[in-house]
């Protein structure tokens, strides 16, 4: 497989080079993932670790080369924009702008037709769960739930896997990641691919990972 920018990356340092080839062929060639999905997970991963030059620009242009619209990762970075921050999505818009001309993607193209969006309503323990701690802020995860997970463009499973990723790397290992992995499931996408997820990030922290692994076998004993 080849990569994009695997040349640019071998030139700074051979044996570096090679071994982050290795680890990108690895990640993008995982079977369990679509390429679809794969890219919206790099994305997450790109704005929880603020890489948004090179790595960022690579991972775009291995997705559009693999057929995921430029319209679809916008979607997902307007989907992301509350669990990395909204100015880092904002700086990732415009990112993505210069993204677009130097890769000169056809601008007048139509978008694909990913059916209407649907009402997604955030579940009522997750609900509750936040007017414990505090009723305003139970208010704005609720409005920002329902604002974004049944839009167009995205299926639900797509957004619980790209949001699982920013779990693992902002180390929210809680509540957070056991909503995110119970709409994952409840959504069509089984456990193989929450596990994928966790080993493509694996390259953008280690440790964190690890921990993620960890965390995931708590939440999916109570349902083997």
């Amino acid at each position: 497989m080849k990569l994009a920018s695997q040349d640019t990356v071998t030139s700074l340092d051979a044996d570096f080079g090679a071994m982050a080839i290795k680890r990108g062929r690895y990640a993008w060639g995982l079977p369990e993932l679509t390429m679809r999905e794969k890219a919206f997970v790099f994305v997450a991963a790109d704005l929880c670790c603020h890489n948004l030059q090179f790595p960022l620009q690579t991972h775009v242009t291995m997705a559009l080369s693999n057929g995921v619209r430029l319209d679809d990762i916008r979607e997902a970075i307007r989907h992301l924009a509350p669990f990395v921050g909204y100015p880092t999505a904002a700086e990732t818009l415009m990112r993505l702008i210069e993204i677009e001309k130097a890769v000169g993607q056809n601008l007048d193209e139509p978008a694909a037709d990913h059916g209407p969006g649907r009402t997604v309503e955030l579940p009522e323990q997750a609900l509750q769960n936040g007017k414990a701690l505090d009723e305003g802020f139970a208010a704005f995860l609720r409005e920002q739930f329902e604002e974004r997970w049944g839009r167009a463009n995205l299926t639900v499973a797509e957004r619980a896997l790209c949001t699982i990723a920013t779990d693992v790397l902002n180390g929210t290992l809680d509540q957070s990641f056991h909503l995110h992995v119970a709409l994952a499931l409840e959504n069509g996408a089984g456990e193989e691919k929450i596990r994928a997820v966790l080993r493509l990030v694996s390259e953008f922290g280690l440790a964190k990972a690890w921990r993620a692994f960890a965390a995931l076998s708590d939440v999916l004993a109570p349902r083997s």
